[in-house]
């Protein structure tokens, strides 16, 4: 199992407790989104120097935070062309200037739904050139041992095509009980895709392990997959991931007899599925 190490945890602000997407760009600016219990109230937080963020008592200390109330429970960050799209697990994305992020004022972006289809989008990743790869829900694949992803262009519309349509099975190797897992977020790098499935326990009440699975998004085949676990947690649950170079960079859920609810960010360097 590969060594993580904690960077920071992130403080709730404004209600906002559920950790969401997770972004980086190429400057080091780490950028990720906490949301209410009712997905009513949005936080984005906007990290400089995201490895040597300074920090308060172990949390770290953002740049900047900015308040919304449209995006959703904001489970998935992506970043294209200097804009931060965010998955809002609702039938639109929301479409953010990276400039006015870093700014001082409030950045509310653009609203962008679905061309066609009675779905929600709850996970996107960046390809290039307005090319993304993105998630619908109601694929009845929530808790079946695949996911099915779409390649979709985004203009003015998130493009949804059933022509497009892709299937990635489990592999035989990744031991668990499909109904207790639940799949998070998606990342794309160099003609492969990763993807989070958090796993509860034997009784099905919490998550405690979560799986990272790597793919050829070109023809699907399976690369690899890694199991991160928190032994001194009662919960552990990855939420997003971000690769830089051979780093590895993900947010996670975590409880534990003393702390519950505690949303931090790891670092795993020189990942061997990178």
């Amino acid at each position: 199992m590969s060594k993580k190490e904690l960077l920071y945890s992130i403080k709730d602000e404004n209600g906002c407790s559920n950790m969401g997407g997770i972004a980086i760009d190429g400057s080091g600016i780490l950028y990720c989104v906490k949301s209410s219990s009712d997905d009513e109230n949005q936080c984005l937080y906007v990290i400089n120097n995201y490895v040597r963020a300074k920090k308060t008592n172990g949390f770290v200390n953002p740049l900047r935070i900015h308040k919304y109330v449209r995006l959703g429970h904001a489970n998935s960050l992506t970043l294209s062309g200097g804009f931060l799209y965010v998955g809002t697990n609702e039938n639109y994305i929301i479409k953010l200037s990276t400039t006015k992020l870093k700014g001082t004022k409030h950045e509310a972006g653009t609203k962008i739904g679905i061309n066609s289809g009675d779905a929600d989008i709850s996970s996107i990743a960046a390809v290039g050139n307005n090319q993304f790869i993105v998630h619908f829900s109601g694929h009845n694949d929530g808790h079946a041992r695949q996911r099915v992803y779409f390649s979709s262009e985004i203009t003015d519309t998130v493009e949804y095509d059933a022509k497009k349509m892709k299937t990635f099975t489990y592999p035989d190797t990744l031991k668990n009980n499909a109904k207790n897992t639940e799949a998070q977020d998606m990342f794309y790098k160099d003609g492969y895709l990763y993807f989070i499935l958090a796993e509860k326990d034997e009784n099905g009440k919490e998550f405690t392990k979560s799986h990272i699975l790597k793919y050829r998004y070109s023809d699907c085949t399976y690369v690899g997959h890694e199991t991160f676990t928190n032994e001194h947690a009662t919960k552990f649950e990855i939420e997003s991931m971000h690769i830089v170079g051979k780093t590895l960079v993900f947010s996670a859920n975590e409880s534990s007899s003393s702390h519950k609810n505690i949303d931090a960010i790891y670092m795993v360097k020189k990942w061997e599925l990178a």
